[in-house]
């Protein structure tokens, strides 16, 4: 068949085919030396439908060439091409689905509901973290003990990434006493002997505050940013999370950068987070 049946056939367009020859990906059969008619065969029609398909699928030129490289696609192989592109493509939904639920909290935000001041909306990566978690009496010393065990260890283990530590709190940080905390200190992605390693959940979207100065400040934002998540209909999806960028810390058995450090708590940097719920569907990931 010519090139134009062929178009016909296959629902695409003769730039189209060219375009596909150009690119090594359907080849006409036979071309014409003395008229340059291109002709193919009806086994090329079942090549361009497995083309079309995939372009359909959101494949790229240069994924199909990969698949079609050997030949004929086998089966596995095309349900595992499939497959794969159906988590990319889930996770992109996921990445819109995000961008409209904040274009929606930030439309809810312009007409009545008082953010605080510098709060901002952001995704968490996850995290893996050597982690210890107590109940503790009080906020102050019995945490600063915990940091201190938690960096000497994961130093010995030359096991500590370039990344704030931060604290969870998986009660209220309003509540003064008993409080169920986590202190996590970001590790290096490859395995290390003897070290516990736990990958704390990210966020497709956080409230985020950054402040400076002491840390009595905590209770009161973080009440400041539960309100706003309740008056813009919004539900945390996870504990609150004080990430330290600038702290101080001892390092009696361990050295940290000197930008992540402080002398003075009027030099201390935190952020604080709370994950949003925003209902995506992260099915297949």
């Amino acid at each position: 068949m010519q090139i134009g049946e062929l178009a016909r056939l296959g629902g695409v367009s003769v730039k189209a085919l060219r375009f596909y020859e150009e690119q090594g990906l359907l080849r006409p059969e036979h071309v014409d030396a003395q008229t340059g008619y291109r002709y193919y065969t009806l086994e090329q029609a079942a090549r361009l439908a497995v083309i079309t398909n995939l372009r359909f699928a959101d494949f790229s030129i240069a994924e199909i060439a990969g698949l079609l490289a050997g030949g004929d696609i086998g089966p596995e192989t095309l349900a595992a091409a499939i497959e794969k592109k159906q988590r990319d493509l889930r996770r992109a939904q996921d990445e819109i689905t995000a961008k409209i639920k904040v274009a929606e909290i930030l439309a809810r935000s312009a007409t009545g509901i008082e953010a605080p001041s510098s709060l901002k909306l952001a995704p968490i990566e996850e995290q893996r973290v050597y982690s210890i978690r107590e109940h503790v009496p009080h906020l102050g010393e019995p945490v600063k003990v915990m940091f201190e065990t938690a960096e000497a260890f994961t130093a010995d283990q030359n096991a500590r990434a370039p990344a704030a530590p931060f604290l969870l709190f998986h009660d209220p940080p309003t509540q003064e006493t008993d409080l169920d905390v986590e202190v996590c200190i970001p590790v290096a992605d490859q395995e290390k002997n003897g070290l516990p390693v736990t990958a704390i959940g990210g966020a497709h979207i956080a409230c985020s505050i950054v402040y400076g100065g002491g840390y009595f400040k905590t209770a009161r934002l973080f009440a400041q940013m539960k309100d706003w998540i309740a008056g813009a209909g919004l539900e945390a999806a996870g504990p609150l999370r004080e990430v330290y960028h600038r702290f101080g810390a001892d390092q009696e058995d361990y050295r940290l950068p000197s930008k992540m450090t402080a002398r003075s708590s009027r030099d201390y940097l935190t952020e604080l987070q709370i994950p949003i719920r925003l209902n995506i569907n992260t099915e297949g990931e």
